[in-house]
């Protein structure tokens, strides 16, 4: 399967181009119902439906799975209300899946309730989007719209990390336009390789001065160590490698003042509840690097279709300088070329170090938007006042002084968007 973040290998989407006003392909006319689901059990009764309609779309992504979003839910579920809502035809067979949950949050001291999609809010899920049959976008985002104009208890929906090219969320902009809802829509970066066929072509799409890293530092490395690279195979061996990750990553942010990405025990959880389902559908890349019997380094993937996905690393910052972070990557991305995978996804964020293994820029879509609620509203529109006074600052700050500003004011969530 796999899925396509961006219209070509490296162009990205903007906000604009939600194409609101662009014809959409044809669909039938047959309108489906609305089923809500309030506990993940009883989701779990249609795993059937679920799959079935992950395996008909070519676009669909991991992070749609009832794997991925079932272990999301056990770890990161508490205080939340699941609203998972089932679309069926008029033969009462299931079209469509969109999982969401509400929250509340605060705006200028008054509790505001967020209609977000499972998966969203942790930073951990790209590409979600809601599971249709193909045909079946506009019927889906019609009941969708529909739904939410009969509910009272949400004040803004937030669609995040959506695929860039998604049709329905090309037909929701376009309903709650036409509604005259407040909206609000922006796109974040993602980086991919393309993979070749062989190492070798992989190699030749590098800088000069970049290749060695991949080449020359890994053989010094051998040289000088005892050295192993193995894959998790095995449930027995899953935990122990589990903590080892935790605690190398956790090594080096704490080093650094930052909070890391397990510093929290939910995350940890959603981790080991993730890598064991991944690992029992073959889905699990989990490699690591040894020194003289010692784990040193660690890279965390999965693979879906003919994406393999990198969702984090770590490795002991006492071994920096023989580049084994570099050496275990280099391995990895030699064992999916070897076994047919045909892209390396460094999910989101905009780091610049993945440039330099040659990847493409794509891009994710986010849309917000609020009905009647006036508390909505209001969020919406302190968020694009703060949006507005962001870039006013790029444009006119140094790029020193910005640095300064977004470590300083934005801590959490950058110690998040790194650990991707």
């Amino acid at each position: 399967m796999g899925y396509e973040v961006a219209p070509t290998a490296c162009e990205s989407m903007s906000a604009h181009q939600l194409q609101i006003d662009s014809p959409l392909p044809a669909a039938s006319d047959a309108p489906v119902s609305v089923r809500v689901y309030g506990h993940w059990d009883d989701l779990a009764e249609i795993l059937g439906d679920w799959n079935s309609l992950l395996q008909r779309s070519a676009k669909a992504s991991i992070f749609q799975t009832p794997e991925w979003l079932g272990a999301w839910w056990q770890a990161f579920g508490a205080n939340k209300e699941l609203q998972g809502l089932v679309f069926t035809d008029s033969d009462r067979k299931i079209v469509g899946i969109a999982p969401f949950y509400v929250e509340q949050q605060s705006t200028v001291g008054a509790p505001v309730k967020f209609l977000r999609m499972l998966g969203a809010g942790s930073g951990d899920s790209d590409a979600l989007d809601f599971i249709v049959a193909p045909g079946n976008e506009r019927q889906c985002a019609n009941a969708f719209v529909s739904w939410l104009a009969s509910q009272i208890a949400w004040d803004i929906c937030a669609l995040e990390t959506l695929r860039a090219g998604s049709l329905v969320a090309r037909h929701i902009a376009q309903l709650v336009h036409q509604a005259g809802w407040r909206t609000q829509s922006e796109t974040t970066p993602n980086f991919f390789i393309e993979l070749p066929p062989t190492w070798a072509e992989y190699l030749d799409t590098l800088e000069p001065s970049f290749r060695p890293l991949l080449t020359r530092y890994p053989k010094r490395l051998q040289s000088r160590y005892r050295v192993s690279m193995t894959r998790c195979e095995g449930p027995e061996d899953l935990d122990h490698n589990l903590q080892t990750l935790f605690v190398l990553h956790q090594m080096r942010w704490t080093g650094q003042g930052e909070p890391g990405a397990f510093a929290t025990p939910e995350r940890r959880e959603f981790y080991s509840r993730m890598a064991r389902a991944f690992q029992a559908r073959g889905w699990l890349e989990f490699w690591m690097l040894q020194l003289e019997g010692e784990t040193v380094a660690a890279q965390f993937c999965f693979r879906y279709g003919g994406t393999v996905y990198l969702l984090q690393e770590g490795f002991n910052p006492k071994y920096a300088a023989d580049k084994i972070g570099y050496a275990l990557r280099a391995h990895v991305l030699q064992e999916m070329i070897r076994t047919g995978a045909d892209r390396y996804d460094f999910m989101g964020g905009a780091d610049a170090y993945k440039s330099r293994f040659g990847a493409c820029e794509g891009s994710y879509l986010t849309l917000r938007f609020a009905g009647p609620s006036r508390l909505g509203r209001l969020d919406l529109a302190l968020r694009e006042k703060k949006r507005e006074i962001k870039s006013w600052l790029k444009r006119k700050l140094p790029e020193r002084v910005l640095e300064l500003l977004r470590s300083g004011l934005n801590r959490p969530a950058a110690s998040i968007q790194i650990a991707k």
